[in-house]
Parts: C-alpha cells; structure tokens; sequence
C-alpha cells in the first residue's frame, strides 16, 4: 500500500468514498456490490497513493449511466489536479468527450494520434472519433474463432 496506513489512510479511503458515492456501503464486503460499485472500488484502490500517472483499462465498462458519470467527473478533477491519465476504451464518444489527445491503435500499431477535435476535422465526411476510426481501420468485422 506505498506505505500508507494510519489515520491519513483511513481519511482518503473516507473522502474517496464520499467523493463516488459509496460512504454508506462501508462497512459491507465488495463481493455483494454491483459492477459499478466495484469499478468505483477499484478506482479508490488505485488513486490512495496519489500517482502521477494513472493507468485506466476501460474503467466503465459494463456500469450503469450514473457510475458512468461519476467515474469521469472524478478522473476530470483528478486530470485538472495533475495527474495524467492514460485511458483504454473501446467506446469513443467516451474517449472523444473525456480525452485532451487519443492514440488510435489497430492490429497492435499506433495508427495516428492528436486531439480529438483536429482528427475529426481533418477526416472528410468524420462528425467524431468513432468516423475517424472506421474510415483508418475499415468496416469490416474483426470475429475469429
């Protein structure tokens, strides 16, 4: 736990909690939480240490709109705090609305980066992110069995 422990550690688990709305489920054991309570764990679990750089593997994958909304208003403050984040996400209206640059990856290789707003206008007929993406990657499906 990065050496973290005591009365300063038992105060960030305690505004965390209050901060993504889980103050009053405590004291009960995560595995009765729903998937967006448990992402937003997750998220507290990782941040107690204050890191410089967070690294987030599509962190509202599979939560309600109201987690959702949670999760990225507190990864916004963090970011205005100064921590970079650095984002995976398959959704990119997500990616479009949260991020200040994207990284555009396919088959493992970095296919163009920029801020989302630039790579949408220097893309013919592009009205957002996931426009850019198709017309760089293709339509076709990518299923293998």
């Amino acid at each position: 736990m990065y050496g973290l422990h005591g009365k300063y550690l038992k105060n960030k688990i305690e505004e965390y909690l209050k901060i993504l709305g889980l103050s009053q489920f405590a004291h009960k054991k995560i595995d009765t939480f729903s998937g967006g309570m448990k992402r937003r764990i997750n998220l507290i679990a990782s941040i107690l240490h204050e890191p410089k750089v967070l690294f987030l593997d599509e962190p509202t994958v599979g939560v309600d709109v109201q987690s959702k909304n949670v999760i990225i208003e507190f990864l916004q403050g963090l970011n205005k705090k100064g921590t970079t984040i650095i984002y995976t996400s398959h959704h990119l209206n997500e990616a479009e609305s949260f991020c200040s640059r994207v990284a555009i990856i396919d088959h493992g290789k970095l296919i163009i980066t920029g801020k989302p707003a630039t790579l949408i206008s220097n893309h013919t007929g592009a009205h957002n992110l996931e426009d850019v993406f198709l017309s760089l990657t293709g339509k076709a499906l990518r299923d293998h069995a």
